[in-house]
């Protein structure tokens, strides 16, 4: 018999496969909690970054048009949704629609108009002299000037 060749021992033995069935229940128990927390900045990242493409979508539309362009962002059973749009006289022109894909990021409901020059025309909700969005812990805000910034 050569060393090192033992026949019939083509398997693993239970203590090993128990051994490897714990070590992997331990990596799970450490790594879920921090899986979630990841989970939950990336889903308000995503749900800022469509709020401020929204709202950087308007601005340039009201430049674009040169006439008044109004954001909205509302409660939608729990949930945000925004609509941008603007009247062409006769009635209301929706240009862009989004909504969020749950309900688990509070947000602040606000409706914002860019005049045709892509400045602050109106604010619903004035804060401290800002109009400003709450999206989750982060906020953005609309100067007068009409850009759009990281709130504190």
């Amino acid at each position: 018999m050569i060393a090192g060749n033992r026949k019939g021992h083509d398997g693993f033995t239970l203590i090993e496969l128990l051994v490897t069935i714990a070590v992997v229940a331990i990596l799970a128990t450490v790594a879920v909690p921090g899986f979630q927390s990841l989970m939950a900045t990336n889903r308000q990242a995503s749900d800022y970054n469509e709020i401020l493409a929204a709202l950087n979508y308007a601005r340039s539309e009201a430049v674009k048009r040169r006439q008044e362009v109004t954001f909205q962002i509302s409660d939608n059973s729990g949930a945000w949704s925004t609509e941008v749009r603007y009247n062409d006289a006769s009635s209301d022109i929706v240009l862009s629609e989004r909504e969020a894909r749950d309900d688990r990021l509070g947000f602040s409901t606000n409706t914002i108009s860019f005049n045709s020059l892509g400045r602050l025309e109106s604010c619903a909700t004035l804060t401290d002299g800002d109009c400003a969005i709450t999206i989750g812990s982060s906020s953005l805000v609309v100067s007068p000037a009409g850009s759009v910034d990281k709130g504190a």
